[in-house]
């Protein structure tokens, strides 16, 4: 604003034909009242010189993110990085995409989280922690609901599980006419037996299919020779690794299911 201060007053002097000091007094409070009002338009012009910023002018600075109606203007809130990822969690608000938003309203009120391990031996264990876990029955066990939340575990006796044992038998030649005394039956019919559950002794010792043991021979200066046998169970039969003798003693045990 002009230095309003600076212009010669205009008062009433001592050579006016009047009573100058009482009626220079209405004029006098005019011109106060003049210069507060200019002193604070000049504070006013200040704060408007201040918040112009780098813009030229206080429009320029405003048109920067609001438009013409007062609303804010959406590119300039894009330009801001007004996005979850400008945002900061706290103890009370958190940054969350829309699917996880979505994952939120799949869950009951007051749901609680549940995790269900089953052990296999005494250290190894599964763990199921998503989705659903289905129990179904078995041959030896099988689940029964009694409302609300009671399961019960039901053990039964397989159908499949009968079978007959035999012990300490005599195998078969699978050659009655040459026999080879390699390639035998478990009896005369050769039976289907149960996979795993034929078990071989020769001369009071027993050998396997997954590992070769020294057998000695059927006398007492017969050299002791490395024996497995391989089974076929569907067929009823087995072979040995090596030949034996007519002296040696050979004996069988094996399982037949019943059904």
């Amino acid at each position: 604003m002009p230095r309003i201060e600076l212009i010669p007053d205009v008062f009433y002097g001592p050579n006016d034909p009047i009573h100058w000091e009482v009626d220079n007094l209405p004029l006098k409070a005019i011109i106060t009242r003049q210069n507060l009002i200019n002193l604070a338009l000049d504070n006013v012009i200040e704060e408007l010189r201040d918040a112009v910023g780098t813009q030229g002018s206080v429009a320029n600075r405003l048109n920067q993110f609001v438009d013409g109606d007062g609303n804010l203007r959406v590119d300039a809130i894009d330009e801001a990085m007004h996005t979850m990822d400008a945002h900061t969690d706290t103890d009370y608000y958190v940054r969350m995409r829309k699917e996880q938003s979505d994952k939120l309203d799949l869950i009951d009120d007051e749901a609680t989280n549940l995790k269900l391990q089953v052990f296999t031996d005494d250290t190894t264990f599964i763990e199921f922690n998503n989705g659903t876990v289905l129990l179904k029955p078995s041959a030896t066990v099988i689940p029964s609901v009694e409302a609300p939340d009671i399961v019960r575990l039901n053990l039964a006796f397989p159908v499949e599980a009968a079978h007959r044992h035999y012990y300490g038998l005599a195998p078969v030649h699978d050659n009655l006419i040459t026999p080879d005394f390699v390639n035998f039956n478990v009896n005369s019919i050769a039976s289907p037996f149960i996979e795993g559950s034929l078990r071989v002794y020769i001369n009071g010792f027993r050998i396997f299919t997954d590992a070769e043991v020294y057998v000695p021979g059927a006398l007492v200066d017969d050299p002791w020779t490395l024996m497995s046998f391989t089974e076929d169970n569907l067929n009823g039969k087995f072979d040995l690794s090596s030949a034996i003798t007519e002296d040696d003693v050979i004996r069988i045990d094996f399982d037949i299911a019943l059904v």
